[in-house]
C-alpha cells in the first residue's frame, strides 16, 4: 500500500469515526435542549393560563392541548411532566404529547391544569436541524478530505518523483543521480543521504568492476604461462612417473582456471555488468546448442527430445543466455547416463529441461548452491550460475526430480507481440 494511500485512508476512518461521533452527540443535546424549551413553553401558558382564570373567572378547555378543570383539593404540590399518547381522532393514529400538569388555588377555588404539546412539532424541527447538522458536517469533512488530499499529493510530488529517479538508477550506465531540492526538511535530509549512499556504493562498485577485471587478467595469465610450460615438459618425452604427475598438474590448472572464470562471471553477473539489451527467443538458442552439443550427445549415446508448443521469448543479455543454456544442457549431458534421455520442453512463458540420471540427495534449495557438486569433474559453480542470470533477468527457476531430474524455468512476465516485433 502506498504510503498517500495510508494517510487519506486513515485520515477517511478519522472523519467517518468523528461524523458518527459528533452526529450521535448532536441527536442526544438537540433533543435535551428541544424538550427543554418546550417545558418552558409549557411552564409560561400555564402562567397565562392563571392570569386569566384570576381575572375573568373563565376556565379555557380546548382539546387535547389544554384542559382545565375545578377541583376540591390540591393532590400535587408541584407541577409534573408526561409523556402520554393520545388518538387524532381526525388522522385515525396515536400521536405522542408532553403534558405539563398543575394544581393551583385562586380565589379559594382549585383548579388542575393540563398543558399538551405534540412531540410531532418537537421532532419535525429536530429532523430539520439534525439533518443540516448532518450534511453540513458532511460536506465540511467532504471538501476537507480532498483539500487534504490534493495538499498531500503535492507535498509529496517531489517524493514521488524522486524515488522514479531512484529507480530508473543504474551503476553500469554511469550516470549521475539527479534529486529534486525539497523545501522539506525531512525530504531535504532524505535527499542528501541517499546521495551519500549512491557515491559510496558506486565507488565500491567500481572498485569491485576494478578487482574483477584486474583479477581476471593477473591470475590467468600466469595460469596460462604454467600450463604451457608444462605442456612443453610433456613433449620432452618424460618417465612415467614424471609425466603422470604433469598431467594431473595440467588438469589442475585447467580446473583452477575454469573456477576462476567461473567466479569472475558470478561476480559480473551479480554486480549486473551484463546490458539487457535484447529480446531473444530461446527456441533458436536451443536449437543452435543443440548442435553444438551433438558430438557430447553421440559419445555417451544420449536420445535428445526437442518439444517446441511456441516461442519461449525473453528479453535479456545474449550471452547470458547463450551460458544459461549451455550451463543446463551440459549438467544434463554430465549428469546423464550412457544411453540415457534428454528431453527439452518449450511453452510460451516456461523451459522445461529433463534427463535421466543416478539418484542424488540435492533438493531445489540446495542444487543452485556454490560448490554443491553431483560429480566430482564438476566445479559446483554451473548451476550458480544459471541461478544467477535468472534473478537477473526476472526469471523463476526449480530442480525437481522423480523418474528425471528437471529444471523448469518461467518467465514472471509474458512478453507482448509489439515487443517482439521489435
Amino acid at each position: 500500500m502506498k504510503f498517500l494511500t495510508k494517510i487519506n485512508r486513515n485520515y477517511l476512518m478519522l472523519l467517518t469515526v468523528i461524523l458518527i461521533v459528533v452526529s450521535v452527540s448532536g441527536y442526544f443535546i438537540l433533543h435535551a435542549i428541544i424538550l427543554s424549551n418546550t417545558k418552558e413553553s409549557l411552564l409560561e401558558k400555564g402562567v397565562l393560563i392563571e392570569n386569566q382564570i384570576s381575572q375573568t373567572g373563565e376556565t379555557p378547555n380546548i382539546y387535547p392541548v389544554v384542559e382545565v378543570n375545578k377541583i376540591d383539593r390540591k393532590t400535587i404540590d408541584k407541577p409534573i411532566f408526561n409523556e402520554i399518547d393520545i388518538k387524532n381522532e381526525k388522522e385515525n393514529e396515536i400521536e405522542t404529547f408532553i403534558e405539563y400538569s398543575s394544581q393551583v388555588k385562586i380565589k379559594e377555588t382549585f383548579y388542575a391544569i393540563k398543558l399538551r404539546q405534540s412531540e410531532f412539532e418537537s421532532e419535525d424541527l429536530f429532523g430539520i436541524i439534525a439533518i443540516a447538522l448532518f450534511v453540513l458536517l458532511l460536506c465540511t469533512f467532504g471538501i476537507s478530505f480532498f483539500i487534504t488530499k490534493r495538499m498531500n499529493k503535492t507535498v509529496w510530488a517531489d517524493f514521488e518523483a524522486n524515488l522514479h529517479e531512484i529507480e530508473k538508477f543504474n551503476f553500469t550506465e554511469n550516470k549521475i543521480l539527479n534529486l529534486l531540492n525539497s523545501p522539506i526538511d525531512e525530504f531535504d535530509r532524505l535527499n542528501r543521504v541517499i546521495d551519500k549512499l549512491t557515491e559510496k556504493l558506486k565507488t565500491d562498485y567500481l572498485s569491485l568492476k576494478e578487482f574483477t577485471e584486474n583479477a581476471s587478467h593477473e591470475i590467468q595469465t600466469p595460469l596460462s604461462i604454467v600450463l604451457l610450460n608444462l605442456e612443453e615438459v610433456l613433449q620432452k618425452e618424460p618417465d612415467a612417473e614424471i609425466f603422470k604427475k604433469v598431467v594431473s598438474s595440467i588438469n589442475a590448472i585447467k580446473r583452477l582456471s575454469t573456477l576462476n572464470q567461473s567466479l569472475i562471471m558470478l561476480t559480473k553477473i551479480e554486480n549486473r555488468q551484463f546490458a539487457t539489451d535484447k529480446v531473444l527467443v530461446i527456441n533458436d538458442i536451443i536449437k543452435r546448442k543443440l548442435e553444438e552439443f551433438t558430438p557430447l550427445f553421440e559419445t555417451k549415446k544420449l536420445n535428445i527430445e526437442l518439444q517446441q508448443e511456441h516461442d519461449f521469448a525473453l528479453k535479456m543479455n545474449e550471452q547470458l543466455a547463450e551460458l544459461l543454456i549451455n550451463n543446463l544442457l551440459s549438467n544434463a549431458v554430465n549428469h546423464n547416463i550412457t544411453g540415457g534421455n534428454i528431453k527439452i520442453s518449450v511453452y510460451e512463458n516456461e523451459l522445461r529441461i529433463f534427463n535421466s540420471g543416478e539418484p542424488n540427495t540435492l533438493t531445489n534449495e540446495t542444487v543452485f548452491n556454490r560448490f554443491v557438486k553431483g560429480n566430482s569433474k564438476s566445479n559446483g559453480l554451473g548451476l550458480a550460475i544459471v541461478k544467477n542470470i535468472c534473478e537477473t533477468h526476472n526469471l523463476d527457476i526449480h530442480y525437481l526430480k522423480n523418474d528425471y531430474h528437471c529444471f523448469i524455468i518461467q518467465a514472471k512476465e509474458i512478453l507482448s507481440n509489439k515487443l517482439l516485433q521489435k
